[in-house]
This record gives structure tokens, sequence and C-alpha cells, in this order.
């Protein structure tokens, strides 16, 4: 089976995470993979070496480019850039985004592809219309939708009338397979005798950064050596006046506060499971998700985990059995979990045995032959003949 997989970035955000890891298990299952992507700044490569064939158009930025015009500009570009490639020789075309997915319609009306299937990871509260046009279209336009949870899946029915098949991601090896040591790894990064709190995925509404960056003021008073690595953040859409509300209150707390937190932009992927191994609490009181990758990370790691009761969430994660769980809206309640999920440590070993346990159900050899079937269903209803595995 022929197949191509569309994302919006080249960082390392969820979404292109998700596409890279899968396409690989694709790849391991005897299919034929190519990943196309949009490169912000002009990349011209992932984040990371990747084991399949990638094409990756540059997109420019231009200064002072109004934000809807810059939206229309990524469709522009990704579609431009596709119209020249073969694509005819693609069994399947899987997008993962509202970008791709806008892209990937044009070209469906021009006769290029017979039709297209999109991942939806989670929907956004965008108040751009370019962005909600976007969203809404790449929601309604795909033939037929994957979620990566049950919750969502019950979101796309209810408000979109439209069914869609789950299949959860996975979780890469090599983040069970880490034994590196976690105080060798806090002298290496500076953060020695310092008790450190992680969160990856940037600075986003969504994300809650401003209700961890506010839970942490809090830790402080009672962990005073408290150290807080917010990393990751690039992405193509505008949070600008949410990042700008997360300095201001960085800005006016103590120095004591200001000193320790760090941000980190778009680290590397030996970075990212080195973080995970010297972090003694991984923190996500996330307001809105499509599953967790991140957490199930942490989980693989070893590593304590504080996170919000959203339903998603709740899905793969008890409270005090493999996590602590409070409300995103309760600031001290956060703060409550993460001083617990660094001092109560016999409890919170049993969590972490427990957190290993669950992370292990989710592997992507097994989402791999979940999507090979539910590509094969398409080609079927298509009458398309496929080639052998």
């Amino acid at each position: 089976m022929r197949i191509a997989l569309y994302t919006y970035n080249t960082k390392p955000r969820g979404g292109v995470v998700h596409t890279l890891a899968l396409a690989e298990a694709l790849k391991e299952q005897g299919c034929s993979v190519t990943v196309f992507a949009l490169g912000a700044n002009g990349e011209r490569q992932f984040f990371r070496p990747v084991r399949m064939e990638t094409k990756v158009f540059p997109f420019a930025v231009q200064q002072h480019e109004a934000f809807e015009s810059r939206i229309l500009r990524y469709i522009d570009t990704y579609a431009e850039g596709l119209s020249q490639e073969s694509l005819e020789v693609f069994d399947i075309h899987h997008v993962q985004d509202c970008i791709s997915a806008n892209a990937l319609h044009r070209l469906m009306t021009q006769g290029r592809i017979p039709f297209f299937v999109r991942t939806v990871h989670h929907l956004d509260d965008f108040t751009t219309p370019a962005l909600v046009d976007c969203q809404n279209r790449s929601v309604m336009l795909p033939e037929a939708l994957i979620t990566v949870s049950e919750a969502w899946q019950q979101r796309l029915q209810i408000d979109y009338g439209r069914p869609s098949s789950v299949i959860h991601n996975g979780v890469e090896s090599r983040f069970f397979q880490s034994k590196q040591d976690q105080q060798a790894l806090k002298v290496k990064y500076g953060l020695q005798n310092r008790t450190v709190y992680l969160t990856i995925g940037g600075i986003e509404p969504r994300k809650n950064t401003i209700g961890t960056l506010l839970a942490f003021e809090r830790v402080k008073e009672t962990i005073p050596d408290a150290h807080l690595l917010i990393v990751g953040g690039t992405t193509l859409f505008d949070y600008k006046y949410y990042l700008e509300h997360f300095h201001d209150l960085l800005r006016i707390m103590p120095p004591s506060i200001q000193e320790d937190v760090q941000i980190i932009g778009s680290p590397d992927n030996d970075t990212v499971q080195e973080l995970y191994r010297l972090a003694d609490c991984y923190v996500q009181p996330s307001k809105k998700e499509g599953w967790g990758l991140a957490l199930l990370e942490a989980m693989a790691s070893r590593t304590p985990i504080v996170a919000s009761t959203i339903d998603v969430f709740q899905e793969f994660m008890r409270d005090g059995y493999n996590a602590l769980l409070a409300d995103s809206e309760d600031i001290p309640a956060i703060a409550e979990k993460m001083t617990e999920a660094v001092s109560e440590k016999d409890r919170n070993r049993l969590m972490t045995i427990n957190g290993y346990e669950t992370a292990s159900q989710y592997t992507w050899a097994r989402a791999a032959e979940k999507h090979i079937e539910f590509y094969e269903k398409r080609l079927v209803s298509h009458g398309r003949i496929t080639e052998s595995r």
C-alpha cells in the first residue's frame, strides 16, 4: 500500500510527532510511505531524522503580514507545492490538520486525487475567521475521519454530525528503554539540587500554561528549590496575546520565581528524552487535548504526573492510580498535586509503576495495524485494487 501523510509543520509538535511515528510504523508493516509538510521560516527537513521519504515545502514568513492572510498563504503554498508532485502514485492520502486538509481538498477538486481522509487530534476555539473556516472545512471535507480518543469521537458526532474511527496514539519504544541516571542528567543541565517540574507543548491556551505558572508560584512557597521547564511551542497558529499575557504575569512575579522558570524552544529528540528522565514531575493541567501523547511518554519514562481532569485524560488516567489529577481551573488544587507528586515518595513510586504499565498498552505497531485496516476499507469502498502488504 502506498500512503501519503500530510502535516503542517516540521517542529516537534504533537501532531507532527504523531505523523512521523505513524509513518515509520506503517513502513515497518510493509507500506510505502511519504510524509509531506510545510516548513515554516524556510525549513526543509524535520526536527529529527526519519526512516521514510519526506518532502517539505518551505514557507517564507513575511513581516507585518496580517494573520488571516498568512493562513490563506499557508494553504496556497502547500497546495502549490503538492501540485508539482506525482500524487497519483498513492493509494491513500491522509491529512493530520486543517491546513493540510484545505490544501488537499483543492487538489481533489482539480481531479489530482480521488479522496482523502483526516485524523482530528482536537479542535481549537479559534476566533480568527480564516482559522474558523479552515477548521470547519477540514472536518467536513474529508471522506472519512479518524480521532485519537472517544471524547473527540463524541464531539465530532454531536457538533458536526460526522462519525469517526478511534485509533489511539502509540508511544515510541525509546521512552521505555531509557535508563539514564536522573542526577547525572540534572548535573548536565545545571539543575543539580533542584526539584524539576517539566511541561511540554509551549505557551498555549489549551495547554493552560498560565495555570501551570500560577500553580508553580504557589509551589515555590513550600519547595524553594523548585524549577519549572517549559518546553516546545513552535506552531503555525497565532497565540501571541496569550503569550504576552504569560510574560506580563511572569514579569511581576518575584525574582526568585522568574529565575526558576526556564523556556526551551524546540529541543531535539535526545533532549526531550533526557528532560523526561531528569524531571521530578511532569505537569500538564490542560483545558483541551486530543489525547495526551506527552503524558504517555512521561509515564513510559517513569516520571510522576500531574494533569487535569478533562474527559480525554480520564480515558487512560485515574487519580491516585497512575497520575494525580486536578481541575484545570483550580490553581490551588494543581499546586497541591504538584507538591504531592514530589513529596509522597512511596505512593508516587507505585503510581509510576502503574503509569509505565498503562503506557505499554499503546504501541505504534498496533496503531499502524488499525490504520491499515481503516485504509483498506476506504479502498474497498472505491473499488481500488491495493498492492500486497
